[in-house]
């Protein structure tokens, strides 16, 4: 038997075959080639190590304030992404010196988290093109956009009228 899929993501359509023999489990499809109906979703899942940032100091200002920024981000700072990704079902932990962090999400859902003051924000997420967009809606609105090129992971951040960038390379195993 062979059975048709149809993936719905965003406005974009994902269709495929598998063949399926008399009872077996269901499984997603293999992924269809981008120039027969729409883009392949990129597969984040790895650990990423921060490499490089630039205008971090000014987001920071913008998304924190100025009292939480009293210093200088260390040159040195190591931020780690961990990221496990299952189609649009996400589960991430950021680790840096001052602790860890940790959600998972599905992508198009939303859910209440706590920002870095402590307070509550709602947070939902969506596919723009090959981009993850989240969006944090709270006492400030901050964007992060998270794209692969190549080996890196481009994480965009804005707030206000302040975007900074962090590039992350994959570690190798």
């Amino acid at each position: 038997t062979t059975l048709l899929y149809t993936i719905k993501f965003e406005d974009d359509i994902v269709m495929g075959s598998k063949r399926v023999q008399n009872k077996a489990p269901l499984e997603p499809p293999a992924p269809v080639p981008a120039s027969n109906t729409g883009p392949i979703l990129p597969d984040f899942s790895g650990r990423w190590v921060l490499d490089r940032t630039e205008q971090l100091e000014e987001y920071m200002k913008q998304s924190l304030g100025t009292d939480h920024v009293k210093h200088k981000f260390p040159k040195d700072m190591t931020v780690v992404n961990e990221i496990s990704q299952q189609g649009n079902n996400f589960q991430l932990k950021i680790i840096t010196k001052g602790g860890v962090s940790e959600t998972a999400f599905e992508v198009g859902e939303q859910w209440q988290e706590q920002d870095s003051t402590g307070d509550t924000c709602l947070v939902s997420s969506k596919w723009m093109n090959n981009k993850l967009v989240t969006i944090a809606e709270g006492r400030k609105t901050v964007t992060v956009t998270r794209e692969l090129r190549g080996e890196f992971m481009i994480t965009t951040m804005r707030c206000k009228n302040a975007t900074s960038k962090c590039i992350f390379s994959r570690e190798k195993h």
